[in-house]
Order: C-alpha cells, then sequence, then structure tokens
C-alpha cells in the first residue's frame, strides 16, 4: 500500500498538482464570466466614484500638500481591491466544501496545503490584472506616476504578498464556515476594518486616537502606506519593508495558527 502511495505521488510532483489545481481554479473562475466581469471591473467604478465624491478632501487641512487626490486615492485602490477580491478566496473554499470537492482532495496522495496555495496563486493572477486595469482609468482620471521603475516593481510586490495574505485569511474564513452565503457576510465584517481602518481613504493622523491604534497593526495600513510611497516616489527601504512584514506576519498566522490548533486538540482529548 505504501509502495503504491509513494509512486502515485512520484508520479504527480507537488509542482504537477499545485499547478494541475492553479489551472482548475482559473477555469473555474472564467466559467462565471459576470462574477470575472464584476471582480475586475468594479475597483475601477470606486475609484471613478470616490476619486469624483471625496476629492475635496484634498482641499482639508490635514492633507499632504502639493498632491492631487487621483494621485493619493489610486494606490489605496490597489489595496482595497485586493482585500475585497480575498473574499473570493473564501467563498470558493466554502464553495469546494459545499460540493464534495475538498474531501475529494483530501483523500488524494498530495499536501492538504496545495488547494489553499491553488487559490493564492489564482488571486495574485487576477490582482495583476485588476491593477492594469484600475492603472488604465487612473490615468484617465488625471493619475501620474511620480517614481521610478524600482518603485513600480516594488509596488508589485507589496500588492502580490498582501493579496496572497487576503487570499490566506479569507480562505481559512471559508474552511471553517463552509456556506458561501456566510462566507460573504463574515468576509464583509472583516473587510470593512481593514480597508476603512487605515490610510487608503483619509490620512491616518486625522483619525480618532483609537482608530491610529487599530491602523498601526492593520497590514492593509501598511501595505497602503507602501504603495503610495511608491507611486509618489517617497517611499523609503523601511516603508516596504514594514508593508511586507505585515502582511507575511498576517499570512504566517493564519497558516501557523490552525495547524498548532489541530495539533493541540488530540492531546486535550487523550
Amino acid at each position: 500500500m505504501t509502495t503504491t502511495t509513494m509512486t502515485s505521488v512520484g508520479r504527480s510532483p507537488i509542482g504537477d498538482q499545485l499547478a494541475a489545481l492553479t489551472v482548475r481554479n482559473l477555469r473555474t473562475s472564467a466559467r462565471v464570466p459576470q462574477l470575472l466581469m464584476f471582480s475586475l471591473t468594479m475597483p475601477m467604478a470606486m475609484l471613478v466614484l470616490f476619486s469624483q465624491v471625496f476629492r475635496s478632501v484634498a482641499a482639508g487641512p490635514g492633507f499632504p500638500a502639493g498632491i492631487s487626490y487621483i494621485d493619493f486615492l489610486t494606490p489605496a485602490m490597489l489595496a482595497v481591491s485586493t482585500v475585497m477580491a480575498g473574499t473570493n478566496a473564501g467563498v470558493s473554499a466554502a464553495i469546494d466544501h459545499t460540493n464534495g470537492l475538498h474531501d475529494r482532495f483530501a483523500a488524494l496522495p498530495m499536501r492538504a496545503t496545495l488547494p489553499g496555495m491553488a487559490r493564492t496563486i489564482n488571486e495574485a493572477l487576477f490582482t495583476l490584472a485588476r491593477a492594469a486595469l484600475l492603472g488604465i482609468a487612473a490615468l484617465a482620471l488625471g493619475f501620474h506616476f511620480h517614481g521610478t521603475p524600482i518603485d513600480a516593481l516594488a509596488a508589485v510586490v507589496v500588492l502580490v504578498v498582501l493579496a496572497g495574505a487576503m487570499s490566506a485569511l479569507f480562505g481559512l474564513i471559508g474552511d471553517r464556515l463552509r456556506r458561501p452565503d456566510v462566507v460573504q457576510f463574515a468576509g464583509m465584517m472583516a473587510m470593512m476594518p481593514l480597508m476603512f481602518v487605515s490610510s487608503a481613504f483619509a490620512p491616518i493622523h486625522t483619525m480618532p486616537g483609537w482608530m491610529q491604534a487599530v491602523a498601526t497593526v492593520n497590514p492593509v495600513a501598511h501595505a497602503t502606506d507602501a504603495l503610495r510611497g511608491h507611486v509618489l516616489g517617497t517611499a523609503t527601504p523601511a516603508d516596504t519593508a514594514t508593508a511586507l512584514v505585515a502582511a507575511i506576519g498576517l499570512w504566517a498566522a493564519v497558516i501557523v495558527i490552525p495547524a498548532l490548533t489541530r495539533r493541540i486538540r488530540p492531546s486535550r482529548a487523550h
């Protein structure tokens, strides 16, 4: 029995399994063109709406001098749309449970983490597509990129790592709740503070003190600051490092804590 299992695993390396799962996720997304369209175009609609409704914020005393609101808002929308799209990973995980696919994956000779990794890759690819479309819409609204090619590359890295953290977080919610409708509501509850208790729409120092304290541990706030710094050409290596550490820290916690919980439970029962 052991020999057969090892042979099966040998014929299907982890890389091949991960690639197959990723392709399967991409095909699943493509089979729902309406959801795909809304996922890719919603950030553009929000950018247009927010840039027009809240542009008076740029005239406030706490707003950075010499910066247009569209330049201030665009990097924030990159971060916000990444958080919003992360809920798709949670819903996808819940659907895998309701249709029995998760149980079939568990019966196959592959690592249990691979489906989640495939969802993360899927979200990272869609994150890059959304960023491209959002950039086109921003340029039409008068956006200017003030950074260097290195800033652009660093911003992409920050954005992809944030996408991975959000995919892991909402994927965990989907694995725990296992009902797509419930996951959508739970995702909203988690998404709102991540988006709004940050510097996405207004400078953090203009917020109440308790919100400023919460924002210091919000990975979306640090990602927004880093993205905005790279867009404006003012980012420092510390800004990028802080954003990456915050996102990776959340990512690691989401992965490690459930694993530790699974190990502790049997010993308590025993």
